[in-house]
């Protein structure tokens, strides 16, 4: 759990730098720079561990889990104002959620509801009145990124996770797993920038060149990971629902930090919906595995 948490306030903060630094800025070439430095970071450990997975197999989960997800979330941004993008990407929770279920073979609803209780949070605090003849598109094309993004972390949860009982380095090996998925992903990303791309809107003065450097090895490197990691040791209900985590904090930030207006009494309760998912969602495992460290 605290790897979500973790990267949850990671992300928060990073929403506020985008919009305000890199505004105007090619977000194809962006999303490039961002994941090739992400690739870059963690490109020495492959002098030092192994890998334990197929490096084709990785780079195509990476291309699928962040390639297409940024492909989508950027050209999304033709169709919607900011604001909708926000209300949008909360149903990334009933992806993992049914995805889960599917390949497993089994629904619970309490835990259902309990993914439910965490949209309708993120909701509360980003929904606003739909405008535009576009919306619809802009909707479909995050929903695209969205299942990509979900159906990424539960597919690397069932590839990369360490078979119990036995003498698995998969911990040692998870930096150079999440290299050769950013790999994938940077290529994708390039591919989408050299057939689509805007060149006069790819020069970065020196304090966004900053800003990329801390999203490329911080908040999407470091915070890829983590997420990954961290998507391995808990539940898939506390998958789903964390997935709206980072709402609550991205408010705050947005208004203690970068100076926005923000609806208190929003942030009360549809945050207080999304720690009360969360809640249940640990209490929910813990009732069905005593052992569980979630």
């Amino acid at each position: 759990m605290g790897y979500l948490v973790f990267v949850s306030l990671l992300w928060a903060f990073s929403f506020g730098l985008i919009k305000g630094q890199l505004a105007g800025i090619d977000p194809g070439y962006v999303a490039t720079l961002r994941l090739s430095l992400c690739f870059v970071t963690f490109l020495p450990l492959l002098f030092w561990f192994k890998g334990d997975r197929s490096p084709v197999k990785l780079m195509a989960l990476g291309a699928l889990q962040f390639g297409v997800m940024y492909i989508a979330y950027i050209q999304s941004y033709q169709y919607l104002p900011g604001y909708l993008v926000a209300v949008f990407t909360i149903f990334t929770p009933i992806y993992v959620f049914t995805l889960n279920a599917i390949l497993e073979k089994r629904f619970h609803y309490p835990h259902a509801l309990v993914v439910l209780l965490s949209i309708i949070g993120a909701a509360i605090m980003v929904a606003q009145s739909v405008e535009g003849d576009d919306f619809l598109i802009g909707f479909l094309l995050l929903q695209v990124a969205n299942l990509a993004f979900g159906c990424g972390q539960v597919l690397y949860v069932r590839y990369c996770m360490p078979v119990p009982g036995t003498n698995n380095t998969a911990t040692k090996s998870d930096g150079v797993n999440l290299m050769w998925m950013y790999l994938g992903a940077a290529m994708l990303a390039a591919l989408y920038t050299i057939l689509f791309g805007n060149v006069q809107r790819m020069s970065l003065a020196t304090d966004q060149l900053w800003v990329i450097l801390y999203l490329g090895v911080i908040s999407s490197g470091l915070g890829f990971y983590c997420w990954n990691k961290g998507a391995t040791k808990v539940s898939n209900t506390t998958l789903a629902v964390m997935n709206n985590a980072y709402m609550p904090f991205a408010v705050i930030f947005a208004f203690t930090l970068f100076g926005e207006e923000v609806n208190v009494q929003r942030l009360l309760i549809g945050g207080g919906c999304i720690v009360a998912s969360i809640i249940l969602s640990v209490y929910l495992t813990k009732r069905q595995n005593p052992y569980s460290t979630d």
